[in-house]
């Protein structure tokens, strides 16, 4: 039986929790644990803290019913989300289910353009609260982080492939590299910069686990396609959020941060 075959027999949104189950990141890994509690899904995954399964949970809820989301970066966040699952989608979906995402997509853009400015400001503060305090956990935590710009997330580079351009590199102290590069950037980027995974190294050398990490990038043939020298972009790869969990699992890294925090500069 072929695909459209069997999304005969399936509801629109079946189909799509049926597109869930396939997904290969951490949006699919919570789909797949309904049952278990958010700490335990945690651990089931090596990750530290259970709040993205909560926020994988709301994205969830959005893509398959349009329940609405809080917070101006989760937002964009999940629409990115709805992006990546309706590319996915094309030829495996029926035409209902395909329209059933379109339809949730439209009825979160319409729920955020419809927010009281007020309690907009009110979220976007909350959310700013939440990065620093991201921020200041990884204050001297030493590992592998990843982080990219809003036009990468948003409009990825290969959307055939859900790949876009992701620094990867090392630190002694994740949280204080995060804001040197925040820092540095202010002067010629015009979106903040946004976090997407922090890996801890443990005992293990940073440096060393980095050209691990980076070869198996390069091995998986997710180069940079934008690099002109070997001075410069280096440490940036055409890859997604769910490879680099892969290679951090290969490796044995515990993942201590997954989500999107932007990190806005003075």
């Amino acid at each position: 039986m072929n695909d459209v075959d069997a999304s005969e027999s399936l509801s629109p949104r079946q189909e799509v929790e049926q597109l869930l189950a396939g997904d290969k990141g951490r949006l699919g890994d919570v789909f797949r644990r309904p049952g278990m509690e958010p700490d335990e899904v945690a651990a089931d995954l090596n990750v530290a803290s259970s709040a993205f399964v909560y926020n994988a949970r709301r994205m969830i809820d959005a893509l398959l019913d349009g329940r609405p989301v809080s917070g101006p970066t989760f937002r964009r966040q999940v629409l990115s989300v709805f992006r990546s699952q309706i590319t996915r989608g094309r030829g495996v979906l029926s035409p209902s289910a395909m329209d059933l995402l379109l339809k949730n997509r439209a009825a979160i853009e319409a729920a955020g353009a419809d927010e009281d400015p007020v309690e907009a400001a009110s979220e976007a503060a909350e959310e700013q609260q939440q990065a620093a305090t991201t921020l200041a956990e990884l204050d001297g935590v030493p590992g592998i982080y990843a982080f990219s710009y809003g036009w990468y997330l948003e409009s990825p580079v290969d959307p055939e492939r859900g790949n876009t351009l992701i620094k990867v590199g090392q630190s002694i102290n994740i949280g204080g590299r995060i804001r040197t590069h925040a820092s540095n950037a202010r002067t010629h980027i015009p979106e903040p910069l946004a976090l997407i995974r922090a890996y801890s190294t443990g005992d293990r050398s940073p440096e060393q686990v980095e050209r691990i990490f980076q070869d198996l990038l390069h091995a998986a043939g997710h180069h940079n396609p934008r690099r002109v020298s070997k001075s410069t972009g280096e440490e940036w790869f055409l890859t997604n959020e769910a490879y680099l969990d892969v290679i951090a699992r290969t490796v044995g890294l515990r993942t201590i941060y997954t989500g999107r925090s932007e990190f806005a500069t003075d």
